[in-house]
């Protein structure tokens, strides 16, 4: 019985190998992954786009064509704000777009050529077009080429079924090394249109949640996720008897694997081909049979998931509609019309009003009461009398008739305490625009005087008569003297006696 180990330990990285990280920064810059990150990389992508499709294989364009065409993406996308370093401060649009382009030229997207005074072009980076490719392949919602999975992986087993592909014989150089490479290639194809049916089963996953008719979820279930093209690959799969020859092949690839002949030979014609020390060429043979190895039995792995997949979304459809039609479907259209119905026999009515009418069923729950009024601890709402504010001329709907209202009003208006008041008063005593005085220095001769200088201490600023503002500050002497109050200084003014504090006009 041939062991095979698990094909988590079967891959472990070498110590001398460089890590993923490392390669991808040794080729591309930090800032290389930046636009997509910002919050317009929208703009990023249509004018990496654009620019790629307008430069052509060439890859280049002049920069007044690129200038061009990134301002006909900004305007394009009127909701998307730009930041400072992108030329959100610019009115102009032209030097927006020159912002723009030299963010790009800092991602190394592009590349600014000046090749005279008036010459001058942009560039398509190196690493550009990959990136690109790569983001086409996440956005494509509908995989191409599933028809030729059947052929890819039908081809790679009459291949390695071949009993002259690893025998060692003389005048057969290089032929084990181009066949195992020529597998790897189609085998990485293959697993790449397995995990394109991956994504188009999760694609038809997010429509099945958003169906809203059970109509439309049979119709995603049968007549567009049942006759797909995954289904091809699927069926290539499991009904065309592909898994048992991909099974057996892996067994006799780990044969070849564990052989020390076949790894000695294919050791020796990578050294001839790419001039690998004996070490080097060694180790590079023993990876060949492994990836080989590995990506065959990859291909039962990526099934057992297609398979779990579509479990998922068989069961999904089936709760979808069993919600739909049963949960969903006519309980709550009778409901509706009950409801209808009801607001219709009862219209212009109150539900206070229907405490005293038989119900027009009888409830399923046992045991069960209504209580109506006091009894289900409703408040009962007191109505409050509407206000009469109409006068007449006796004044009997009032207690106080027109003449009394508009005199209390004037009276409180006279005792209010005003900054315009305070300007009068500090007008008469300090009539220059600097100045100082002090309550023991004048007498208050009425209340209204009183008032005045009241409203002097209540407020520090106010306009005048003449409509100049006037400034001042009150200071009182007796403000240390806080805890002594028989010692704090009064004067008398229209019968009171005040505090004694100093007034000095500003302005």
């Amino acid at each position: 019985m041939q062991f095979f180990p698990p094909l988590r330990n079967v891959g472990v990285r070498s110590m001398s190998e460089a890590s993923l990280s490392r390669k991808l920064l040794a080729n591309v810059s930090q800032e290389f992954f930046r636009p997509l990150s910002r919050p317009s990389s929208a703009i990023y992508v249509d004018c990496a786009e654009r620019l790629a499709e307008e430069a052509g294989e060439a890859g280049r364009l002049p920069h007044a064509d690129a200038i061009a065409i990134i301002r006909e993406v900004i305007s394009a996308h009127p909701d998307i704000k730009l930041e400072d370093d992108e030329g959100a401060n610019m009115r102009d649009a032209r030097q927006r777009a020159g912002q723009l382009f030299n963010r790009l030229c800092d991602a190394r997207w592009m590349e600014d050529q000046q090749l005279g005074l008036h010459e001058r072009y942009a560039l398509i980076s190196p690493g550009l077009r990959p990136l690109l490719r790569m983001l086409r392949d996440l956005a494509e919602d509908e995989i191409a080429e599933l028809k030729t999975f059947a052929d890819t992986l039908k081809g790679v087993c009459n291949t390695l079924e071949k009993t002259d592909v690893f025998l060692l014989e003389v005048g057969q150089e290089g032929q084990m090394r181009s066949v195992l490479s020529d597998v790897t290639a189609r085998l990485e194809h293959a697993i790449v249109q397995l995990h394109g049916v991956e994504k188009l089963i999760a694609i038809f996953d997010r429509k099945q949640r958003l169906s809203d008719t059970p109509a439309e979820t049979l119709r995603l279930l049968y007549a567009e996720f049942g006759v797909g093209q995954h289904m091809v690959c699927y069926d290539s799969l499991r009904r065309g008897g592909l898994l048992p020859r991909i099974q057996a092949l892996r067994l006799q690839m780990a044969d070849h694997r564990d052989n020390p002949l076949v790894r000695e030979q294919l050791a020796q014609d990578l050294q001839l081909h790419y001039s690998y020390d004996p070490s080097e060429a060694y180790h590079h043979s023993e990876k060949m049979l492994r990836n080989v190895e590995r990506k065959l039995a990859s291909i039962r792995l990526i099934a057992e998931s297609i398979d779990a997949r579509m479990a998922s979304f068989n069961h999904l459809s089936l709760q979808r509609y069993r919600y739909q039609t049963e949960l969903r479907g006519r309980k709550p259209e009778i409901v509706k019309n009950y409801c209808d119905a009801i607001n219709q026999q009862h219209e212009q009515q109150k539900t206070s009003h229907l405490r005293d009418q038989a119900a027009d069923f009888s409830p399923l729950v046992s045991e069960m009461k209504c209580y109506y009024g006091t009894d289900s601890l409703a408040r009962v709402r007191k109505s409050k009398g509407s206000a009469d504010l109409s006068f007449d001329s006796q004044g009997i709907n009032r207690e106080e008739n027109v003449e009394d209202t508009m005199a209390g009003l004037r009276e409180r208006q006279r005792l209010a305490l005003t900054p315009q008041r305070a300007a009068r008063l500090l007008q008469q005593l300090l009539p220059a625009a600097i100045g100082e005085l002090s309550t023991d220095a004048f007498r208050a001769s009425d209340d209204d005087e009183l008032l005045d200088l009241l409203a002097i201490a209540a407020f520090e600023t106010a306009v005048g008569i003449s409509g100049k503002s006037i400034t001042w500050q009150v200071d009182s002497p007796s403000r240390p003297l806080g805890l002594e109050p028989e010692a704090i200084l009064r004067d008398p003014h229209s019968g009171w006696m005040l505090d004694r504090f100093t007034i000095t006009r500003k302005k």
